[in-house]
C-alpha cells in the first residue's frame, strides 16, 4: 500500500518540491500503521507541533537502527538523508526515496560542497531536514563521534539545529541491554530481510523519542562548535543504557 500510493504521488506530482512533501506526508501515514502492527510503544518528549509548524529545523539524531526513521517519520514529516550507496541498494533504495530521502555522496569528501549545497536547498524550500552525524548506525552502547561539514548547511540556510534522541527502552519486557539490542539494532553488516524477520516476532518494544531545545544558529558559528554541542546535547540525554564503562 506505501508503495503503490507513494508511486501514485510520483506520477501526479512533477513539480520536485510538492512530490517531496507528498512523500514526507505519505510516510509518516504508514510508518503509524506499521508501528502499531509491530506493537512499538512510543514515548514523545519536547515535541512541540505549533513550532514544528512555524520554523524549519537542521535536524540532527543518534543513529542505531532504519527503525529510526520509522519512528521519527511517524511523528513529525521530514526529509531523511542517507547515502549513495544506500540509494543503490536493491529494494531499500527505493523505499527511501519514495519516503522523501535524498542521497549525499558519503564514500568521497570530494563532493562535500555539493552535498551541503542539496540539503541547503531542501532547508530553503521549506522542509525540516534530518542527518545522522555519526555517518552510520552503531549498536546503541554510546552516541559515537559526529561529522561536522553537513552541519553547515543549518548555518547557509539559516535554520536553527534541533537535536532529537532516540532511546530504545524495553525489548519484550526487558531493558535494552547487550543481549537483546541485536533484535532492534541494525548495524554492521547486518542482512535487513533476516533482521526485520526477527523484528516481526518482537511481541512489543518501548522507545523514547526526545526533541530538545534548539541550537540557535549564526553565520560566525563554526561546525566544529556546532558538532560539540549537538553532541553534547544529545549524548546527555542518551546516557548509557547498557551500562558499559566508556573509555
Amino acid at each position: 500500500m506505501y508503495v503503490s500510493s507513494a508511486l501514485l504521488g510520483k506520477a501526479r506530482l512533477k513539480d520536485k518540491n510538492k512530490r517531496l512533501g507528498f512523500f514526507t506526508r505519505n510516510i509518516g501515514t504508514y510508518t503509524r500503521r506499521a508501528l502499531k502492527l509491530i506493537n512499538f510503544d512510543i514515548k514523545i518528549v519536547g515535541y512541540d507541533a505549533e513550532l514544528m509548524r512555524e520554523k524549519r529545523f537542521l535536524l540532527v539524531g543518534n543513529h542505531m537502527s532504519y527503525l529510526d526513521i520509522f519512528i521519527l517519520s511517524s511523528i513529525q514529516p521530514c526529509v531523511f538523508v542517507t547515502s549513495v550507496d544506500m540509494g543503490e541498494t536493491f529494494f531499500l533504495g527505493d523505499i527511501a526515496e519514495l519516503g522523501g530521502s535524498i542521497f549525499i555522496e558519503r564514500r568521497t569528501r570530494t563532493k562535500i560542497e555539493r552535498d551541503i549545497g542539496v540539503i541547503t536547498e531542501t532547508l530553503n524550500a521549506g522542509h525540516h531536514v534530518v542527518i545522522y552525524p555519526e555517518g552510520t548506525s552503531t549498536n546503541g552502547e554510546k552516541v559515537w563521534p559526529f561529522k561536522k561539514s553537513l552541519l553547515m548547511s543549518a548555518v547557509r540556510a539559516g535554520v536553527d539545529v534541533m537535536p532529537v534522541v532516540l532511546k530504545y527502552t524495553e525489548i519484550d519486557g526487558e531493558p535494552f541491554n547487550e543481549t537483546n539490542r541485536d533484535k532492534v539494532c541494525w548495524y554492521g553488516d547486518m542482512a535487513f530481510f533476516s533482521h526485520f524477520l526477527g523484528l516481526m516476532k518482537l511481541r512489543k518494544v518501548q522507545a523514547e523519542l526526545h526533541f530538545l531545545d534548539p541550537i540557535k544558529v549564526s553565520p560566525e558559528l563554526t561546525r566544529h562548535e556546532l558538532a560539540d554541542q549537538a553532541h553534547s546535547a544529545i549524548s546527555a540525554v542518551y546516557g548509557n543504557p547498557l551500562g558499559l564503562v566508556q573509555e
